[in-house]
């Protein structure tokens, strides 16, 4: 697998007219890959990234937000239609800027209050639907769409990897898949090589983030574990360092209030050296 940060460790939104420094940086750091978030709409010119990232012989990955307004599991169809066009212009961007993998937490109806089985099912019916839509339009853009599981505290549906992956069963799409983030694991799973195992070929993205955000390797994840269990499905996907600058516009979102080192710098680099040490090679 290939290893690399989200640029949120530094910057949000990423820009190109301002940011294009960080890929160079990142590549320095050991960088195999890196990603940015889709915040706001034309500040990432897709054909400078795509130059930028030859040019470094980097590659990408997208991650998109998404939040109740754009929920594809929304009861309001109006919420759902914006979800997938939002989602369509997502996929269209990681096409053009070369990247094959766009991912989001589509699917994320909200936390305050349960739901009975039958709205769940409902809801995930809706959310179904959408998804075999972007899916076709994914598979036409050569673009594989990760579905991002949150953990209780972000969402009611779908929080472990067993519902993952019967509810991506359940969409039945073969360019729609699942992301897992190791922090949001790190909450919902008793085992997390198990968990792993169990989303197997439609492991489509890893967050490969520790359990507070912070530096990976220096929280309470069991990375033996997880590096031998992606190594059993035969993962070939991205390991993606995600982590928040509590100075940054998105802090408030990831509940981002301290510093999680030295700098931001020092996090990835740190991050960085001791995934590419610890999780299975490209």
């Amino acid at each position: 697998m290939k290893i690399g940060p989200n640029f949120w460790i530094w910057v949000s939104p990423f820009r190109t007219d301002r940011d294009l420094g960080l890929i160079a940086k990142a590549k320095s750091m050991g960088a195999d890959v890196v990603e940015f978030g889709v915040e706001d709409d034309g500040v990432v010119d897709a054909k400078l990234l795509r130059r930028a990232l030859a040019d470094n012989h980097v590659e990408c990955s997208v991650v998109g937000i998404f939040g109740p307004q754009r929920d594809f599991a929304s009861e309001d169809p109006a919420v759902r239609s914006q979800g997938l066009e939002h989602a369509r212009r997502c996929v269209d961007l990681t096409a053009e800027a070369g990247a094959g993998v766009f991912t989001g937490a589509v699917v994320a109806a909200g936390c305050d209050q349960a739901v009975t089985e039958s709205e769940r099912n409902t809801r995930l019916a809706f959310a179904a639907e959408v998804l075999q839509e972007i899916g076709e339009h994914a598979a036409k853009a050569g673009v594989r769409f990760g579905v991002e599981i949150l953990n209780r505290y972000e969402s009611n549906l779908v929080t472990t990897v067993a519902e993952a992956r019967e509810f991506i069963d359940r969409v039945g799409h073969a360019a729609v898949g699942i992301h897992l983030d190791c922090f949001h694991m790190s909450i919902e799973e008793t085992d997390l090589g198990e968990a792993i195992r169990a989303a197997g070929d439609k492991l489509y993205h890893l967050h490969a983030s520790a359990s507070d955000r912070g530096t990976p390797g220096e929280g309470h994840l069991p990375w033996a574990e997880i590096a031998q269990a992606l190594k059993d499905i035969d993962y070939r996907g991205y390991g993606i360092i995600e982590s928040f600058n509590p100075a940054g516009r998105l802090a408030h979102l990831a509940r981002a209030w301290r510093p999680y080192a030295g700098s931001q710098d020092e996090l990835a680099r740190r991050g960085l050296a001791f995934l590419k040490s610890v999780l299975p090679a490209a």
